[in-house]
C-alpha cells in the first residue's frame, strides 16, 4: 500500500492510495466488488481498478486514462474498473479524518507490478488479517507482531478502528442519535400543544362538563371523552407521519449514497418501526390530555355551572408592579396599557402562552445553533488552529537540506518542519492509539488554545507534552501527570509529564518538542517527515505542484482548496438542517396559532363586550396584536435557554475522540430567530384576529350563571 500524488485532467492533485492485490491467486480478504468493467490482467502494466466514490465524485469512468507520480516519475494508469473494497467501502486516509469529495483516490493493481512501481520488489507493508469465529482480537494482534517484529511493525488496528469502519459507524451513530434525540423532543413539543389546548377546551366547556353530569354520565364516560381527542389526534396523525416518513426516508436514504458512495441502495418498509412509532405517538398524546381530562371529571357539577373563577380579574384590577415601576416611560394609551395589564390579569394563561411559544422554539433554536457550531468550527479549526497555508507529507523521512530547498522556492514566505510519530500512549491502565507531533516550541503553525497548564511553548521546551483534552479524558491524566509512551521505533519505554491541556475541535492531537522527537525515533539527529508551508497564495497551486515532484511525497493540501471543498461537504448538512428549520418554524406556527385561538375563544365575552360598547376593530386587532408580541418576547430568553440545553445534550452525543463539538449560537443569530418567530406570531394570529371581527355580538355576550 503506498500513498503518492494524481495528476487530473482539470489540473487537481488528490493523494492516490496504491493498493496491491494478488491477481494471480483468488483473495480471501478485502474481495474487489466490481460495479463496472473487469479485473485488470495479471502481469499487464498500468490497469487499475478505480474505488467508486472518487469515480462518481469526479466522473472518471471505465477506459479513461489517469498520471500517478511514482518515484518523481509520472506513470499513466488506464482505469478498466470500477469498484470497492470492504477496507475502502467508505475512503478515508485516517480515522476522524472529514472526507472533502474529490480529494482521495483508492487504486487497486497487480501487488507485483506495484512493487516495481515503487522500487519495492516482492516487498509488502500492510497484512489483512481475518479471524475465525470467537477468536480473541487482542491475543491474535499480539502474535502477529511477534511473527512480523523483524519486519518492523509500525500500527496494528483493529476492524473498529480501521478509517473506513470508524468514519461510516461514527456517520450512522450520529443518525442513531440524532433519531433517539429528534422524536422525543418533537414529542414533547406536540404534547405541550396538546395539553394547553385540552386544558383551554376543558376550561371553555365547564357547562358543557355540567350539564353532561349533571345528566347522569359518570366520571369515566366524561374521562373517555376528552381522552377520545387526545387517541384520534394521535391516530389521525401517526398515519399521515407514517405517510410523509416514508417518503422522506427514501430522500435522505439517496442523499447518502451520493453522499458516501456506497455502491447500493435498499429502502423497505419496517413494520415494527411504524408500530412503534404509533404507540410512542399515542402515548404522548395520552399523557398529554390525561390530565386536562382528569380535571374535567373533578369539576363538581354545580361549580362548572359557572363560569371560571381562574378567569377573573387578580387582584381587584390593581395596576401591575411593572407599569407602576416603568409606567413613565410607557406609552398613555389604553391600546398600550391594557394587553399589558391583561398579561397579569390572567396569569394562567400568560403561563400557558408563554411555555407554549418557548417551546415551539426549541426546534428552531436547536438547528440555528448547529448552523452557528458549524461556522465557528470551520473559523476556529482553520483561522485560529490550523494557521498554515500548505501542508506537505512524505513517505520517508528527511532532514535539514529539504526545509532549506523549499524555503529558498518563489513565493514560499516561512517553512515549519514537524516530524509526526505514531505511538502507544498509557496510562492509569488506559491506552490511546495516536500520532505525536514533534516540533519546534516557536513554531507557529499550530494555534493552541490551553486550557490547563501554562504556555503552550513553555510545556514543550521543558520537554513536556501538550495534549488535546479528549486524549487526556480518556487516559485519565491532568497536568503534571506522567504518560509511559511507545513507539515502535525503539523498545525503550519514555515517561513524560503533561505540560499543558488544549481544546482541540478536531482529532486528538498530542504535541512534543523536536527533541522528544529524536527521543521517540531513537536517533540522534533531527528528522522530519511533514512540512507546513506559509505562502503567497497566488501561488499556492504551483507550490502544491512542485512539492509532489519531491521525492516520497504523498499528500499536499491547500487549507484555502480544503476549506472550499469543506463548504461544499457541509452543504448536505445545511440542507438537512434547512429541512429541520422549516419543520421547526412549522411546529412553532402550529403551536402559536392552537395557543392564539384558545386565547381568543376564552375571552370571546370580554371581546364581543368592548366592541358592543363602541371599540373599533382595529383598535381591538391591535391590543391583541400587542399583546401578543409581549408575550412572544416574554418567551424568548426560556425558549432560547431551553433551545441551547437541547443543543448540549445533541452535541454531547456528537463529540468523539475524532471531533469535539461546541454548542454557539451567535446574538444575531437569536435575533433572527425572535424576527422569525414574530413573523410567525403575526401570521399565526390572522385567523385569531379575523373571527374577532366576525363574533355575533348578541351571542356572545350571553352568560352562562
Amino acid at each position: 500500500v503506498v500513498d503518492t500524488a494524481l495528476d487530473m485532467p482539470n489540473d487537481t492533485q488528490p493523494t492516490a492510495r496504491v493498493v496491491g492485490i494478488p491477481l494471480s491467486r483468488p483473495a480471501e480478504v478485502n474481495l474487489v466488488t466490481l460495479q463496472a468493467g473487469r479485473m485488470p490482467e495479471p502481469g499487464t502494466r498500468g490497469e487499475a481498478v478505480l474505488n467508486l466514490k472518487f469515480a462518481g465524485e469526479t466522473g472518471v469512468g471505465v477506459g479513461d486514462t489517469l498520471t500517478l507520480r511514482t518515484g518523481g516519475q509520472k506513470t499513466a494508469i488506464k482505469v478498466v474498473g470500477i469498484g470497492s473494497t470492504p477496507e475502502y467501502f467508505y475512503p478515508l486516509r485516517a480515522a476522524g479524518e472529514i472526507p472533502t469529495p474529490g480529494d482521495f483516490a483508492v487504486f487497486f493493481m497487480d501487488q507485483e507490478l506495484v512493487g516495481g512501481m515503487f522500487g519495492r520488489v516482492g516487498a509488502a507493508n500492510d497484512v489483512a488479517v481475518l479471524l475465525e469465529p470467537g477468536a480473541d482480537v487482542d491475543d491474535a494482534i499480539d502474535e502477529v507482531e511477534r511473527i512480523l517484529d523483524p519486519y518492523f511493525v509500525i500500527d496494528s488496528v483493529k476492524r473498529a478502528d480501521q478509517p473506513s469502519n470508524f468514519g461510516l459507524t461514527s456517520e450512522l451513530e450520529q443518525n442513531r442519535i440524532m433519531a433517539d434525540f429528534l422524536p422525543p423532543l418533537v414529542l414533547l413539543i406536540s404534547s405541550l400543544s396538546l395539553f394547553i389546548a385540552l386544558s383551554r377546551l376543558v376550561q371553555s366547556q365547564r357547562g358543557e362538563i355540567g350539564l353532561m353530569k349533571a345528566l347522569g354520565y359518570t366520571d369515566a364516560q366524561v374521562l373517555g371523552h376528552y381522552l377520545m381527542f387526545s387517541v384520534l389526534i394521535a391516530l389521525m396523525g401517526s398515519m399521515l407521519g407514517i405517510a410523509l416518513g416514508q417518503w422522506a426516508a427514501g430522500g435522505e436514504v439517496q442523499l447518502y449514497v451520493d453522499m458516501l458512495g456506497v455502491p447500493f441502495m435498499s429502502v423497505h418498509v419496517y413494520p415494527k418501526v411504524m408500530l412503534n412509532a404509533v404507540l410512542m405517538s399515542t402515548a404522548a398524546c395520552v399523557a398529554a390530555g390525561f390530565v386536562p381530562a382528569w380535571a374535567a371529571v373533578r369539576i363538581p357539577p354545580a361549580k362548572a355551572m359557572h363560569s371560571d373563577p381562574n378567569l377573573a380579574v387578580k387582584g381587584g384590577g390593581r395596576i401591575p408592579l411593572v407599569e407602576r415601576l416603568f409606567g413613565w416611560a410607557m406609552p398613555r394609551s389604553f391600546t398600550f396599557r391594557i394587553p399589558l395589564r391583561n398579561l397579569f390579569r390572567a396569569r394562567r394563561r400568560t403561563l400557558y402562552t408563554i411555555v407554549g411559544i418557548a417551546f415551539s422554539m426549541v426546534l428552531t433554536v436547536a438547528t440555528w445553533s448547529m448552523f452557528d457550531a458549524f461556522d465557528f468550527l470551520i473559523d476556529r479549526v482553520f483561522t485560529q488552529t490550523e494557521r498554515w497555508d500548505v501542508l506537505a507529507a512524505f513517505e520517508d523521512r528527511f532532514g535539514t537540506e529539504r526545509v532549506n530547498e523549499v524555503e529558498a522556492w518563489k513565493g514560499v514566505r516561512g517553512v515549519e518542519p514537524a516530524l509526526l510519530v505514531p505511538a502507544e500512549m498509557r496510562a492509569n491502565g488506559e491506552t490511546s492509539d495516536g500520532m505525536i507531533t514533534a516540533m519546534t516550541p516557536s513554531a507557529g503553525f499550530h494555534g493552541f488554545d490551553v486550557t490547563a497548564g501554562g504556555d503552550a511553548a513553555d510545556a514543550l521546551r521543558a520537554g513536556r507534552l501538550v495534549m488535546a483534552e479528549s486524549v487526556a479524558r480518556k487516559l485519565g491524566v491532568g497536568v503534571g501527570d506522567t504518560v509511559r509512551v511507545e513507539t515502535p521505533y525503539t523498545d525503550k519505554v519514555a515517561s513524560y509529564e503533561v505540560g499543558a491541556l488544549s481544546d482541540e475541535s478536531l482529532g486528538g492531537p498530542v504535541f512534543a518538542s523536536a527533541d522528544v522527537g529524536r527521543e521517540l525515533m531513537g536517533t540522534g539527529k533531527y528528522t522530519y517527515n511533514v512540512i507546513y508551508l506559509y505562502v503567497d497564495p497566488q501561488r499556492a497551486d504551483e507550490i502544491r505542484r512542485d512539492l509532489y515532484d519531491l521525492p516520497g511525497a504523498t499528500q499536499v493540501q491547500v487549507k484555502a482548496d480544503f476549506v472550499e471543498t469543506m463548504n461544499y461537504y457541509l452543504e448536505f448538512t445545511y440542507t438537512f438542517g434547512g429541512i429541520m428549520l422549516a419543520f421547526g418554524f412549522a411546529m412553532a406556527a402550529a403551536v402559536i396559532y392552537n395557543t392564539f385561538t384558545a386565547n381568543i375563544h376564552e375571552r370571546t365575552r370580554e371581546i364581543a363586550t368592548m366592541r358592543t360598547i363602541g371599540e373599533d376593530n382595529g383598535r381591538l386587532a391591535a391590543m391583541v396584536t400587542i399583546e401578543n408580541v409581549f408575550l412572544a418576547l416574554a418567551a424568548v430568553p426560556l425558549g432560547v435557554w431551553l433551545g441551547v440545553e437541547a443543543s448540549k445534550a445533541m452535541f454531547s452525543s456528537f463529540s468523539t475522540e475524532a471531533y469535539s463539538f461546541k454548542v454557539v449560537i451567535y446574538p444575531t443569530s437569536v435575533a433572527w430567530i425572535t424576527g422569525a418567530n414574530l413573523v410567525v406570531l403575526l401570521l399565526s394570529e390572522i385567523p385569531p384576529v379575523r373571527r374577532i371581527f366576525r363574533l355575533d355580538l348578541a351571542e356572545a355576550t350571553k352568560v352562562m350563571e
